[in-house]
């Protein structure tokens, strides 16, 4: 375990280096190290912002109970000016 003091000292560094930053990246960054510093001393476990997202294994589409599945499409038309999948090919 760090030793209160030495906390403190580096918690009263960043706060120097707070209020004589030139710009307001430099302050964040201080006052962000201010605050883990300040986790270290009580014990605790920094907070992330962003929530822990669990993996969940992906499948195929299932389908829904009740619902028949559309037929597959007719084959792609491929002659002349024929464009394919349009809606315009019949």
């Amino acid at each position: 375990m760090v030793p209160i003091e030495r906390i403190t000292e580096e918690m009263e560094r960043r706060l120097h280096e707070a209020k004589t930053a030139r710009d307001e990246g430099q302050r964040r960054e201080a006052f962000a190290a201010i605050r883990s510093l300040a986790e270290v001393a009580l014990g605790g476990r920094p907070q992330s912002r962003i929530p822990e997202v669990k993996p969940m294994p992906l499948s195929g589409p299932q389908p829904l109970p009740g619902v028949q599945p559309v037929p597959q499409a007719a084959p792609k038309r491929e002659e002349d000016g024929a464009n394919g999948d349009s809606i315009f090919d019949f």
